[in-house]
């Protein structure tokens, strides 16, 4: 691979490819994985890179090179696919992979015209951070490749001509909960938030993965779907 490529970041400047940085992240999304080669996934996205390629198609190009691999033998890499399209939404969403606070990310979508102004009026900051301790961002990575594309091209706010996306699933599932029970009784209606979250996380994935299943294997039972990647919460 030639490392004197230019690679063309998110504000414009230009800068020589870091393949290290790639590999930190390949690294990272296969943690844990089983029968997922990093080296594969390196190898068949190197040779699509070219001078002047913008950093935001090397991870698209990445996660296409982890997602033409999953397969019945290895179907680890559907995983491998999906959390590095979490990375990926993520940046685009927020500038960085850790999503900011959950008030503060509602207060500018309400400025930018994103979510509507009832949020900010139906609920205090106060309330907000309680919601916000709610949320486990981390549950992004138990989803499937299946998963993610679903929720992309169906359910995050976004920008349907230029793809510009505003938020990730946790976000997503707290606030369709919050406008839910919004006219709930103030002294119960976070917990049914909460509630609403954990159940929206299992039921998406499931979804999702039964989907998938019955384009890839019209003859297989649902009940095979594996569910060994969810990290069930107490």
């Amino acid at each position: 691979m030639n490392q004197s490529l230019l690679v063309t970041k998110r504000d414009g400047s230009t800068e020589r490819i870091n393949l290290d940085k790639i590999h930190r992240v390949l690294d990272w999304a296969a943690e844990g994985l089983n029968n997922v080669s990093i080296s594969q996934v390196e190898l068949r996205s190197h040779i699509q890179f070219y001078d002047g390629i913008k950093t935001s198609d090397i991870h698209e190009t990445i996660i296409k090179a982890a997602a033409d691999l999953i397969s019945r033998e290895a179907p680890d890499y559907q995983y491998l696919a999906a959390r590095l399209a979490i990375f990926h939404l993520r940046k685009k969403a927020y500038g960085e992979f850790e999503p900011p606070k959950l008030f503060d990310h509602v207060v500018k979508m309400v400025e930018m015209g994103k979510y509507d102004n009832h949020l900010l009026e139906d609920y205090t900051e106060e309330e907000f951070k309680q919601m916000d301790s709610f949320i486990v961002h981390d549950r992004d990575m138990t989803f499937s490749y299946a998963a993610v594309k679903q929720l992309e091209g169906k359910y995050l706010v976004q920008n349907r001509v230029t793809g510009e996306i505003y938020e990730s699933a946790q976000f997503l599932y707290i606030l369709v909960a919050a406008c839910l029970f919004s006219n709930y009784p103030r002294e119960t209606r976070l917990q049914y938030v909460k509630t609403f979250l954990r159940r929206c996380f299992y039921v998406q994935n499931l979804a999702a993965d039964a989907d998938y299943v019955r384009r890839a294997y019209p003859n297989a039972s649902v009940q095979l779907l594996r569910t060994d990647r969810v990290r069930r919460q107490p």
